[in-house]
């Protein structure tokens, strides 16, 4: 909605989320601000309209007309961009119609556990989305699925070599050092990459062990 400062944590998909409503809401003649919390990529040019990596997030003649504007700065790795301070991004954030922060870094593994410095979210967020892969129900848990994966057994109570299931899902999601640990305004749980009748049932169960949670289902 105009208006909404949107934080997106969890893994498997938040990049792609982020950018998609990023253009929805520039089809509705939205000025969108796309920017980390954390650390993501440099989008690709044809998935902004603007980029600004000086620090200053735009100034009002750069962001005049609908449209993605991504703002940050520099990462010292090659290729990557990091957030700016706070209170720039609430001074700054008043220029836009609707400011989409990625907020969470899962190292490009689906699934994550998360340690007390993280996700970052700024305290003027008004709807935090954790993004949850159901694809990875029915893999093997291990380092190469799970972003630190000793808090991930701690707050799931899996062990490594055995398949995730939506029971450990339930428990990242519910835990109080889970998903939503962090989060501000409104919570919405985004079930991503429903692909097929398989990952349909897996969501449906997920779905029926949460109770008072917002849940959007898609891919």
């Amino acid at each position: 909605m105009r208006g909404d400062v949107v934080c997106f944590i969890g893994a498997g998909g938040k990049t792609s989320l982020m950018f998609r409503l990023a253009e929805e809401a520039r089809g509705q003649g939205f000025k969108v601000l796309v920017t980390t919390s954390t650390k993501i990529l440099v989008p690709d040019a044809d998935q902004y309209d603007g980029l600004d990596l000086s620090g200053e997030l735009f100034s009002r003649d750069t962001v005049a007309e609908p449209g993605i504007y991504v703002g940050g700065t520099p990462s010292p790795i090659a290729g990557k961009m990091t957030g700016v301070g706070m209170n720039r991004l609430y001074i700054q954030q008043k220029l836009f119609d609707l400011v989409l922060i990625e907020a969470d870094g899962a190292a490009r593994k689906p699934l994550k556990g998360w340690n007390s410095t993280e996700p970052v979210i700024p305290d003027f967020t008004s709807k935090t989305i954790g993004v949850v892969d159901i694809q990875t129900v029915g893999n093997t848990i291990c380092e190469a699925l799970v972003h630190r994966l000793e808090i991930f057994s701690e707050i799931t109570g899996c062990k490594a070599g055995e398949p995730a299931s939506t029971h450990h899902l339930c428990r990242m999601i519910l835990h109080e050092k889970g998903l939503f640990s962090q989060a501000q305004g409104t919570e919405i749980l985004y079930i991503n990459k429903i692909e097929s009748e398989a990952d349909c049932k897996n969501a449906n169960e997920l779905r029926a062990a949460l109770t008072n949670q917002i849940i959007v289902a898609g891919s």
